[in-house]
């Protein structure tokens, strides 16, 4: 039987701090201590994309990822703007990625810059090594081996949340950024989660928060737990139950770690909900670039395109088109994912999310062309 506030489970949630902005930095060093932005090219104000990332120098001026690149270059005209570079991203990512594997007993890689660590038998292992049973010490030996193997291997930063669910670990990771640790033991998560903002749940966006202060009188995720079910399912259907189960720290879900993907897909949450389809557009864009370098970095073909789009609340739609052969084209990739996206546009309501997806997917052989391959031809 384990003593008060001691783990039975250990998961770790490691997300590299402002990664696309990182790995430029760490190969950009002049760029240090300076505010730069990951994007589309401003043209003097007059650009049409969006932020991709932006260093914390750059957040502080009050810039942000899925800002209207023009909005970016009005506040700081003079940060420095550099085109994103997905195939380099990739490879810092599958860097980070196999070094994490080095302290985990399963690793499940959640998007291109973060991911759940399985580290209960690593964390008894260290413990047993220090030779005084201190759960709290072999937490914190073993996350500041990882931070040590990202920093020196890969020169980027990470923070990382630990609990003995997934949901709280993720929460606890933004606590300190960047290059933060934050631990909550399992006897505190109730106490931990109470006084945040509901805000604080990931996919609880402004107009949810609006919702739930005008018709339960919630700000915080206590006051959530204190909602009768009933109510609450009247307001929210069934993301009501995925709520209370949040606000009380419940989370049971496994790392799951799967070496050979059933898809490839990534998704964005834009920091203030979006109703203008042109800038959902763009960035969609950036993300289906995301998206294709990882597929060709792992040299895989697929057969299905999908889109995800949340709008304000919990209300989300998916979409998706099969080919009629398999390619590894972002041109196709693209073409798709406009024509899904085009279903939304005359919506009125705001978009909190768009992500992308690739599936049906297969190995593709040594000197193996495809239709893309014969276009370019």
């Amino acid at each position: 039987m384990s003593r008060a506030g001691e783990f039975n489970r250990l998961i770790f949630h490691v997300d590299m701090d402002s990664f696309y902005a990182s790995c430029e930095l760490s190969r950009k060093t002049d760029l240090k201590g300076k505010p730069f932005v990951v994007g589309a090219d401003p043209h003097q104000g007059k650009g049409r994309g969006v932020v991709l990332a932006c260093n914390y120098e750059a957040k502080k001026l009050g810039l942000r990822s899925g800002m209207p690149i023009s909005r970016a270059w009005e506040l700081c005209p003079n940060a420095s703007y550099v085109r994103p570079d997905f195939d380099f991203y990739i490879q810092v990512s599958s860097r980070v990625m196999s070094y994490l594997r080095n302290f985990a007993e399963k690793t499940e890689q959640v998007s291109i810059d973060e991911a759940y660590l399985e580290v209960t038998n690593h964390i008894r292992a260290v413990s047993e090594e220090m030779g005084n049973g201190d759960q709290d010490k072999a937490i914190i030996a073993l996350a500041a081996s990882i931070k040590k193997s990202i920093s020196e291997n890969v020169g980027i930063t990470c923070s990382i949340g630990v609990a003995d669910s997934k949901i709280i670990a993720k929460i606890a990771t933004d606590m300190k950024k960047p290059d933060g640790l934050t631990i909550v033991h399992p006897n505190e998560s109730v106490e931990f989660l109470a006084p945040l903002s509901v805000s604080k749940i990931p996919g609880v966006g402004k107009v949810t928060q609006k919702t739930l202060l005008e018709k339960f009188k919630v700000e915080k995720i206590s006051d959530l737990r204190k909602v009768p079910p009933d109510d609450l399912r009247d307001g929210f259907g069934k993301s009501s139950i995925w709520l209370l189960n949040v606000a009380n720290g419940i989370d049971e879900s496994d790392v799951v770690e799967s070496w050979d993907p059933v898809s490839i897909s990534s998704e964005t949450t834009f920091e203030e909900d979006e109703a203008v389809y042109s800038r959902v557009h763009n960035l969609m864009n950036e993300v289906a670039k995301d998206v294709h370098a990882r597929l060709i970095s792992d040299r895989y073909l697929f057969r299905n395109v999908g889109i995800k789009i949340r709008f304000t609340g919990f209300e989300t739609h998916t979409r998706s088109k099969s080919l009629n052969a398999y390619s590894d084209s972002l041109k196709a990739i693209i073409h798709e994912c406009d024509k899904l996206l085009s279903e939304f546009h005359e919506s009125e309501k705001k978009v909190r999310l768009i992500g992308v997806k690739v599936s049906s997917l297969k190995k593709r052989e040594e000197n193996q062309r495809t239709l893309a391959d014969f276009n370019a031809s």
